[in-house]
């Protein structure tokens, strides 16, 4: 039980280091809570393959959740099914600057002391007896700093059906449908965090013990958090003609998903700085979470297309949305001489703020379309809710724009290929430019073939996040690459509903 505390004391003191820090970074030992519910999925194969870009895009029902007004360019019942295979991996790399008075601090937490024989006393030498100033700190495990992951990833994105109708002489279009509406797949690992975090006080060097009677204590670990599943939506839409050039629409969805949740904390040791040098002592406690979150929600989508000969304008527009989670998870502590279990239940909220798109595509060709659309994720005034009733902001606002090209050589065959930009709802510890979230860029192109009334569009996606967390004397550099193939089969019948 003593030995449950001071983890619980330890966990507590590094919550507040990191808080006071600001809760938008990634965090060393924070939990999962809304991790993901930013990573809102695309399941259109041929918008993917263009960037992004939905305002130039035909006859295609698979953004209709996305850009409801899209729907008027249907050109009869459509039945779409879609879904994507994906291959990421991720690593991290540490390195750290020697300390002046602690030279073997950064040998040790980058995994290299194994290399340094033991010192070596000789009354021939003029030394006599062990200074343990002198002594190498080594690990008690076989941790390294650095770690590496991949994985793949199968999942079906939409199933939809969209039908003209006619109704008093308008035209209108409606569709149903299940898509996924956020990959919730979440992983980060850091295999050397310190509590309380004496890399990340400011300004450094921080001062160092007066005397060796008043040391300073850290706790060296490892930390460990994943989430895999998704959120998905189940809805549908309704476009209108309001005249020949202008159309508008609007989209609805039940969101309804599950992850689940793991965490690990695994003790390394106990630093304890004194004035000129420090020594590491071997502890032994582990901490495993694991359980499952549910969550629920309901998104609304407004939208709007001009469509001229050469040139169309549209708008996309998202009003503010609350998304709970309810979760349960199993906590395992374990100690050198005894382990325990405790169950905790509880449920929290994220209020999502309103969101939009603009954007427009160009048409110089008759069988050629550029399209273009910036994209506004205003999650800087997400409001977090935990379950003790606090509130927070822990994200960070961007805005990315999607490009995209098709092209249509023949009736039959459509190139398409697009770039757009992707921002993450954290900073980098230590960002130097405070508020600016982690961003990447991602690369795309497909085709389409289409065969009496029957589409196939395919997509291929290649991602590069890399970003560096920076603390005082160490910095981690962190990648992540993902390769991804999407597509989707529609199946057009010619014929409307209605009169």
């Amino acid at each position: 039980m003593k030995t449950i505390l001071i983890q619980t004391a330890a966990l507590v003191s590094l919550a507040a280091v990191v808080c006071a820090r600001g809760a938008f970074a990634q965090g060393y030992d924070a939990p999962l809570t809304i991790q993901g519910l930013d990573h809102n999925t695309l399941p259109s194969a041929a918008s993917r393959a263009a960037g992004g870009a939905t305002i130039g895009l035909q006859n295609d029902v698979g953004v209709m959740f996305s850009n409801p007004a899209a729907l008027q360019t249907l050109r009869g019942v459509q039945i779409s099914f879609g879904g994507l295979e994906q291959y990421s991996r991720a690593n991290q790399a540490q390195a750290y600057s020697p300390l002046k008075y602690y030279s073997n601090f950064s040998l040790l937490m980058e995994g290299l002391t194994g290399s340094i024989p033991n010192p070596r006393y000789s009354d021939s030498l003029g030394i006599v007896g062990s200074n343990v100033g002198d002594t190498v700190q080594r690990p008690y495990d076989a941790i390294g700093p650095n770690w590496s992951r991949s994985g793949n990833r199968g999942m079906p994105l939409q199933m939809i059906i969209g039908a003209p109708i006619s109704v008093g002489g308008m035209h209108l279009v409606v569709g149903i449908g299940a898509v996924e509406y956020a990959n919730l797949d979440h992983f980060y690992q850091n295999n050397n965090v310190l509590s309380p975090s004496i890399l990340s006080e400011r300004p450094l060097p921080i001062a160092r013990p007066q005397t060796d009677s008043l040391p300073i204590v850290a706790e060296w670990s490892q930390f460990i958090r994943s989430r895999d599943g998704s959120l998905r939506g189940y809805g549908g839409a309704l476009s209108a003609e309001i005249t020949g050039d202008v159309s508008l629409g609007v989209s609805a969805l039940a969101l309804k998903g599950s992850t689940n949740d793991y965490g690990q904390h695994i003790a390394r040791g106990t630093m304890r700085f004194y004035t000129n040098y420090f020594r590491l002592d071997s502890t032994y406690a582990r901490r495993i979470a694991s359980g499952a979150s549910d969550y629920s929600g309901m998104e609304f989508t407004f939208s709007g297309i001009y469509r001229g000969r050469h040139l169309s304008v549209g708008f996309a527009l998202k009003p503010p949305t609350t998304i709970t989670r309810t979760y349960a998870s199993r906590i395992v502590y374990d100690t050198a001489g005894s382990s325990t279990s405790t169950t905790v239940n509880g449920e929290d909220r994220v209020k999502l703020p309103w969101r939009g798109s603009v954007g427009l595509s160009i048409n110089p060709r008759n069988n050629l379309t550029i399209g273009l659309e910036y994209e506004l994720r205003s999650y800087a005034s997400a409001v977090y809710t935990g379950s003790d009733g606090t509130t927070s902001n822990p994200w960070l606002s961007s805005g990315v724009f999607h490009g995209g090209v098709e092209f249509k050589p023949s009736d039959w065959v459509t190139l398409r290929a697009g770039v757009r930009g992707q921002a993450e709802a954290f900073e980098p510890e230590g960002n130097p430019i405070v508020g600016e979230p982690v961003g990447s860029t991602v690369y795309s192109a497909g085709f389409g073939l289409s065969y009496a009334g029957i589409h196939l569009n395919v997509a291929y996606e290649y991602a590069s996040m890399k970003y560096q967390d920076v603390w005082g004397s160490a910095i981690s550099s962190n990648e992540n690459f993902r390769h991804v193939i999407i597509a989707d089969i529609t199946y057009d019948l010619p014929w409307s509903i209605g009169g």
